[in-house]
């Protein structure tokens, strides 16, 4: 998915104005960034950026941890002035951002730039129990859904007076809802 520039601009203005960073070099940076065009072109607003190549971490104050942390290659490191030098120099690059602020998830200006992190798909985040859960629950569906199948087969079976059918569908039925097989007496 490719995000306009424009958007990302207008997210990091209203980002610049209304949220507050325990460093100023925060805004500092994230004011250059929506300055220059040709390298917000190739920034990426996503989840996970440390997980990236080349990714930087922003956190308000309402968020527990450095306000400004770039992951290079596995590497981390706080300097703004460090930061600010890579963003600068290897501006070509693509750079992934990954923004924490109070009520981030609710705000439509960040979820209209997010974009999937190409370095972690988003099911591999993804609890195993939730993924067992979300597994079960479709086989039920799909179950209940090959059943009504059958039952109404077997109202056109009877309708018909097709009893072989009839007879069939319902053994069918019962494999399905696993309940064993009884003998039809005719």
């Amino acid at each position: 998915m490719d995000v306009d520039v424009r958007e990302k601009k207008s997210f990091l203005d209203w980002l610049i104005q209304n949220v507050t960073f325990n460093r100023r070099e925060v805004s500092w940076i994230l004011n250059y960034l929506a300055n220059h065009e040709a390298i917000l072109a190739n920034v990426h607003f996503v989840e996970h950026a440390e997980a990236t190549k080349r990714g930087i971490v922003i956190r308000d104050l309402s968020v527990v941890g450095e306000a400004l942390t770039l992951y290079l290659e596995g590497k981390s490191f706080t300097d703004s002035d460090q930061i600010f030098h890579e963003i600068r120099l290897n501006w070509k690059e693509p750079m992934y951002i990954e923004c924490f602020f109070a009520n981030s998830w609710e705000h439509p200006s960040y979820l209209s730039i997010l974009e999937d992190n190409p370095y972690l798909t988003w099911n591999e985040s993804i609890d195993q129990e939730i993924l067992t859960a979300i597994d079960d629950y479709l086989a039920a569906e799909e179950r209940q859904a090959q059943v009504q199948k059958l039952y109404q087969q077997i109202d056109e079976a009877l309708e018909k007076g097709d009893k072989e059918t009839f007879f069939h569908l319902s053994q069918e039925v019962n494999e399905v809802l696993g309940e064993p097989q009884k003998k039809t007496v005719e």
